[in-house]
């Protein structure tokens, strides 16, 4: 028996020896977590040149007219938070691709109405240069008469639109250019 209590007694001073480091070795791990887990900071400094210009450095630049300390804290990324805002930029793609379609498709259909518009409107300008002929039956002696005026007025109204149509077209391809 007496050996048992030879053996313990150097067990027990070794463990009364190490407790005390034992319990500094656990505070100063239990610090480097709690520091760890706190927003790191970060120092920038905003500097404004004798030019006027605005330069953001790590250090404040020499020739500065003014400097300007700023803190910034970084925190580190919430995982659930991420993966909501990749989500959301995921949906923010896939609709930005959908309008870019709809927006290339509405300009091919737009240059095909100005391609018709444009054909149509020299057809309509070839018609009132026809129509300005005097034909037979359009004259009241000297005086045109109201059957001429009103194919006249006619046609150029319709070249009139036609124009407006066209330039409507020509707007709204430079709108979404």
């Amino acid at each position: 028996m007496p050996h048992t209590a030879y053996a313990s007694r150097p067990f027990t001073s070794l463990i009364g020896a190490l407790c005390p480091l034992l319990r500094s070795v656990l505070t100063v791990v239990g610090l480097g977590w709690a520091l760890a887990a706190m927003p790191a900071e970060r120092t920038l400094y905003k500097s404004i040149l004798p030019n006027g210009r605005v330069v953001y450095g790590d250090a404040p630049a020499p020739l500065a007219r003014r400097n300007e300390k700023i803190s910034v804290e970084i925190h580190p990324p919430d995982p659930v938070q991420t993966e909501a805002a990749l989500r959301a930029l995921a949906m923010t793609r896939q609709q930005l691709l959908r309008d870019s379609e709809a927006l290339a498709a509405r300009r091919r259909q737009i240059e095909q109405q100005i391609l018709a518009a444009y054909a149509e409107l020299q057809a309509a300008e070839a018609e009132r240069e026809r129509g300005i002929a005097v034909r037979e039956g359009d004259r009241q002696g000297r005086r045109f008469s109201a059957a001429y005026l009103q194919r006249q007025n006619e046609l150029a109204s319709d070249v009139l639109r036609l124009r407006r149509n066209l330039d409507a077209l020509l707007r709204e391809r430079s709108a979404l250019s």
